[in-house]
């Protein structure tokens, strides 16, 4: 295959993936937890037209810094409220990162084919289409990181402060999305291309006005908040920063120091044998310049930055997305370096396992709705493997094609599995349907003891939400300036709340609640003729 067509290669790779994500973005509901918040507060934001205070079931919410949010509400203008709109510009994100890693691979080993499987490699990565198909901000943040380290690596290379600046604005555009987490790989991947790309000799003022660029660019909305609400700035540092680092069980989920260890393998399959066989495989041309390259990205790329996420009290999953793209250049040049049967085997064998696992699943657990055409495509891709794998298909394109297959088939299996178990993946569409299937949406809607934005989402409208034990219901009302937060939170551990929400209850009502949760106490609210309708692990009650 000529060289020549390289591009092109990476072009229709990036085009296939982002006519199935596109097709396939609304064919499932919002998934709480953090999809549904994202997609409630960017929904809030259009309705209530203020784009600088976040707010949550009408509730001020400053998690997180409001990029994410920004860019959702933007597509909600694009499109309507709706799951496509949720999801457009994550695929657009998508497009971005393939695009930005091909060409940092590219700068970095100055070969094409190299460059091509980089892209291929991190396209077909288990975590890369998990953050790209629900919406988070990891994401967006990891597009920022990616546009970071290629400006960086260009500026090295061209002296061109031009790449410096949009460096600074990538990082300030990365910290509205996620604050300090923006730092971290950046940061260790600049040390690591240290004495081994050279600084450009450009004058310091263009490094100063690349920090004011930051600045402006990054921390304007975070001054604008503080200025108006001062208390904020305890809030950031201490509550959403330190307490992250050393004190997540603050936020109900301090996990194990080995617990990325544990996680890693199944997030990037079907690639982490040939990267670590590969990594810590010694080999003739360990000497050579690109040798030591690829293993300092391994080392600063990220083996270090994982141990700092290791070492951090708040873990999630997408917390380790920028890792890998160390990972994927590290893993697509051994890749295309030669690996050995042992690694083609078990690169192969972890692929039969995925594609058995989900034809087998639905029909091992009772609960899944069992579509039996779904499991179709997984079971003929398996077929074409094999034959691929016994064809004489050209050896150096054959994992690289056996992987964007095993891919576009988690895409595709993902988006209808999701569609038809709505209920056992955290969706509240069933619930939605109902609600309209029966003229219900114009009563009050009330969650008790939950926080489901989803359901707000998906009617499109204020729900009433109660708090009545559980932490997860419990709101920060700290910031509110006035009662009308009141009109859509009760508190019924409070005396004064509880008669009011039984009040509320006299009027038209529609009250969902985790069934579980139907205790006698619950039932002590319920006076009158009430209906029910029980839903998964939800009870719908309606008077």
């Amino acid at each position: 295959m000529m060289k020549s067509s390289h591009d092109r290669i990476v072009a229709l790779v990036i085009f296939i993936f982002l006519v199935l994500m596109l097709t396939t973005a609304g064919q499932w509901g919002i998934i709480e937890t953090s999809e549904a918040r994202y997609a409630e507060i960017s929904r809030e934001m259009v309705r209530s037209g203020d784009w600088l205070h976040p707010t949550l079931l009408n509730i001020y919410h400053y998690h997180k810094p409001p990029l994410t949010y920004w860019l959702t509400a933007i597509s909600f203008s694009m499109f309507g409220v709706n799951e496509f709109a949720v999801r457009f510009f994550l695929t657009i994100a998508f497009f971005l990162q393939v695009l930005l890693i091909s060409k940092i691979s590219r700068q970095l080993f100055e070969h094409k084919e190299i460059a091509l499987v980089t892209a291929v490699v991190y396209a077909t990565m288990p975590i890369v289409l998990i953050s790209v198909r629900g919406l988070t901000t990891d994401a967006f943040l990891n597009t920022f990181v990616l546009l970071s380290l290629f400006c960086w690596i260009r500026y090295l290379k061209s002296g061109n402060a031009f790449f410096l600046y949009v460096f600074g604005l990538a990082i300030a555009l990365g910290f509205m999305t996620k604050g300090p987490a923006v730092f971290v790989v950046p940061a260790f991947a600049i040390f690591g291309l240290w004495k081994v790309i050279s600084l450009p000799n450009v004058r310091g003022i263009h490094y100063v006005l690349t920090f004011i660029v930051f600045l402006v660019f990054g921390s304007w909305w975070f001054a604008f908040v503080i200025y108006q609400e001062p208390q904020l700035a305890d809030y950031f540092f201490f509550h959403h920063f330190v307490d992250r680092l050393s004190h997540a069980e603050v936020f109900t989920r301090k996990e194990p120091w080995y617990y990325y260890i544990l996680v890693l393998a199944p997030v990037s399959l079907p690639w982490i044998a040939v990267f670590i066989s590969g990594f810590f495989r010694k080999n003739s041309e360990n000497g050579t310049p690109d040798y030591k390259l690829v293993k300092r990205i391994g080392l600063w790329w990220f083996l270090l930055p994982l141990m700092v996420f290791s070492v951090a009290s708040s873990k999630l999953v997408l917390y380790i997305l920028p890792l890998f793209i160390g990972f994927s250049i590290v893993t697509a040049f051994f890749l295309v370096h030669g690996i050995s049967k042992l690694q083609r085997l078990l690169f192969f064998g972890s692929v039969v396992l995925v594609y058995v696992g989900i034809v087998l699943v639905p029909f091992a657990i009772v609960s899944i709705d069992k579509n039996w055409w779904l499991a179709m495509m997984p079971a003929f891709s398996l077929l074409l493997s094999v034959w691929l794998l016994r064809s004489k298909f050209p050896g150096t394109y054959l994992i690289p094609t056996l992987s964007l297959l095993f891919a576009l088939n988690l895409i595709f299996y993902a988006s209808f599995f999701f569609r038809f178990n709505s209920l056992d993946v955290n969706s509240t569409r069933p619930i939605f349907a109902f609600i309209e299937q029966n003229h219900l949406g114009n009563r009050n809607i009330i969650v008790y003891d939950e926080l489901l934005p989803s359901l707000a989402f998906a009617l499109d409208r204020e729900i009433i939400s109660v708090y009545a034990g559980d932490h997860a219901a419990k709101r920060e009302t700290q910031f509110e300036k006035d009662d009308h937060w009141r009109s859509h939170y009760i508190d019924v551990t409070d005396q004064r709340e509880s008669v009011r929400f039984k009040e509320l209850l006299a009027s038209k009502t529609v009250l969902v609640v985790k069934t579980k949760k139907s205790s006698p106490k619950f039932k002590t609210f319920l006076k009158g003729a009430w209906q029910q309708q029980t839903m998964g692990k939800w009870t719908l009650y309606y008077n």
